[in-house]
């Protein structure tokens, strides 16, 4: 049995225990404060990049890493989308894009629990991984254009947020057909 507390898994809880951190910048409502969650979101992204390089360089993926690694993307994500529209760093529009990334990650939550319940692999896609890539980048430029107040970086980032919806939506449809349907 592979042990439980290793790097991997202890950079991926850092990613959730740093979360109030994170809220806390947004609640300041100042320059520093926006920084300072920036700066842990960016963090955070590092992590999920290295916990996952760590654990399959050094062969230290553990059943616990595999559970908690997505459900810490998720919150991550969840946490950040709420603020970024709840503070405003969007459009009213950008409502849309936000609903349907959150809507995936709860729907596919649920499948892949299901399918561990039914002791099966539930194996993270390619198209996943850049779905992940994808929304981190957008919300980190919505926050830094925020940060230096460019309505120009923040136009590309809503876009990019839109973007990173329909990515997300694609990927949730293929574990869908693959999962619940059996297709593909």
């Amino acid at each position: 049995m592979r042990k439980i507390v290793n790097i991997p898994n202890i950079l991926t809880m850092s990613r959730i225990i740093i979360l109030p951190f994170f809220a806390f910048g947004f609640f300041s409502r100042s320059k520093f404060g926006i920084y300072l969650s920036l700066s842990i979101f960016l963090i955070c992204c590092a992590t999920d990049f290295l916990d996952g390089y760590y654990a399959r360089t050094h062969k230290q993926t553990t059943k616990l890493g595999q559970m908690l690694d997505p459900m810490a993307d998720k919150i991550l994500t969840a946490v950040a989308i709420l603020f970024i529209v709840g503070f405003d760093f969007v459009s009213i529009f950008a409502i849309i894009p936000a609903a349907v990334i959150l809507c995936r990650e709860i729907i596919i939550s649920g499948i892949r629990d299901a399918v561990t319940f039914r002791h099966k692999s539930f194996r993270t896609s390619k198209l996943a991984k850049w779905k992940t890539a994808s929304q981190m980048i957008s919300i980190a430029l919505l926050m830094y254009s925020k940060a230096i107040d460019c309505h120009y970086l923040s136009m590309i980032g809503e876009f990019l947020f839109w973007i990173s919806a329909i990515v997300t939506a694609i990927s949730g449809v293929m574990y869908c057909r693959r999962h619940l349907l059996g297709i593909g």
